[in-house]
């Protein structure tokens, strides 16, 4: 079984799969619109190599899967807020678990759909900072996801059309962009968590606090 430390190290890997991937894709495929084009096509029909695609957001799937178990384990370490950090953990998994659905279920199948609840990634910065709020070892990283929230937020209300600043011809710069800012917090919290989880005091295997060897005077 990966350790806690593992899997946040795979959270940090995650994104940089998905950026890739979607890079590689476009790449190959000539006369792709980035603009008016949603990312979903790369793995489509009409695309030239769409194994290239769907393979890499597998992968990446599978990745972030995975760091959702690591971002529980370590924001309950690190907070102490045991039902936060588990959805918290699971909006990331969630993420993973859209990209998962977007590989295996190619566009247009009508359970490629499913991807969308990639779209939990809005909620992990929110459930990042509520884990560590009031935490002082953490206080950056918890007023860091909390504004990113918020800005992630805006992204999403233009991207679905709030005060029509989206156009027919830009909604997939609008997908690209709120997908890249969601990955991108999930590298940095990765990172900042690892860094954590590896500094934290040594404890005997099992997680307990050490034994003293010697017996306590009497009073």
């Amino acid at each position: 079984m990966l350790s806690v430390g593992s899997l946040l190290r795979i959270g940090l890997i995650a994104p940089v799969v998905m950026v890739a991937d979607v890079w590689l894709a476009q790449r190959l495929f000539p006369g792709f619109n980035a603009g008016a084009q949603f990312i979903s096509e790369l793995g489509g029909p009409a695309a030239p190599n769409p194994l290239i695609f769907n393979v890499g957001m597998v992968l990446a799937g599978l990745a972030g899967m995975a760091a959702g178990a690591g971002f529980a384990q370590a924001l309950e370490e690190a907070g102490g807020r045991r039902r936060v950090s588990a959805f918290a953990g699971l909006w990331v998994a969630m993420t993973g678990l859209g990209a998962l659905f977007a590989g295996l279920f190619h566009w247009p199948d009508p359970m490629h759909r499913a991807c969308g609840v990639g779209l939990a990634i809005q909620f992990a910065p929110l459930f990042t900072a509520w884990a560590l709020w009031g935490k002082p070892q953490h206080r950056r990283l918890a007023h860091f996801s909390l504004g990113w929230f918020f800005g992630l937020l805006l992204v999403l209300a233009l991207l679905t059309g709030v005060w029509n600043v989206r156009t027919g011809s830009d909604v997939g710069l609008w997908q690209r962009g709120h997908a890249f800012l969601g990955l991108l917090w999930l590298a940095i919290a990765a990172w900042s968590l690892d860094r954590h989880w590896r500094s934290r005091p040594a404890t005997p295997e099992g997680g307990d606090e050490a034994e003293p060897d010697y017996a306590p005077a009497a009073s």
